[in-house]
């Protein structure tokens, strides 16, 4: 398949994104309340952050995943906190253009290197624990979108939109 102009060359070109947006049922309606989740959860980053950070370290399997020992390495993940910070901001504002692709795929090599220590790479189960990322960072952010003062059906739809758009950051991580 045909690269598109600008676009990063280790990223799924358009038609893999827009299977992998159908594979997801992610809509033009998720992007409304994608926009939505991010106006209330943006100012609450840290406190989502910081919630994964402690789900990491209770989980020390997955926090091999960032580094080798997290409670050592927690100055690295202080650097990382503002990129947590850019990627949420990224992910709310929605799908268009190129600068998202950029960021996705910046994030994407620096986890392929982060999976090299030491003693080798880790094993090949590198999906099966990334993902489990989704829930932790799509629960921690539900008390914020449940106490934003929206209907329950808007709540609903922006935990959903927000959803499908934490999967499809880790679809796009994972890319080869």
């Amino acid at each position: 398949m045909e690269r598109e102009k600008n676009q990063p060359s280790s990223s799924p070109d358009i038609q893999t994104l827009v299977r992998l947006k159908r594979m997801l049922l992610y809509t033009q309606e998720d992007e409304h309340y994608l926009t939505m989740a991010g106006a209330i959860l943006q100012p609450h980053s840290s406190s989502i952050l910081n919630s994964w950070y402690g789900y990491l370290s209770a989980n020390h399997y997955l926090s091999l995943y960032l580094r080798d020992n997290i409670e050592e390495k927690s100055g690295y993940l202080e650097t990382l906190r503002p990129q947590f910070n850019q990627w949420m901001n990224a992910v709310c504002q929605g799908r268009e253009g190129n600068s998202w692709r950029w960021l996705e795929d910046k994030i994407g090599k620096q986890l392929e290197q982060d999976t090299t220590t030491e003693k080798g790479s880790l094993p090949l189960v590198y999906l099966r624990y990334l993902s489990t990322f989704v829930y932790p960072i799509v629960t921690y952010s539900h008390p914020y979108l449940a106490g934003s003062g929206k209907n329950e059906e808007e709540t609903a739809r922006m935990q959903q939109a927000w959803f499908k758009a934490v999967s499809f950051s880790v679809l796009f991580w994972i890319y080869p």
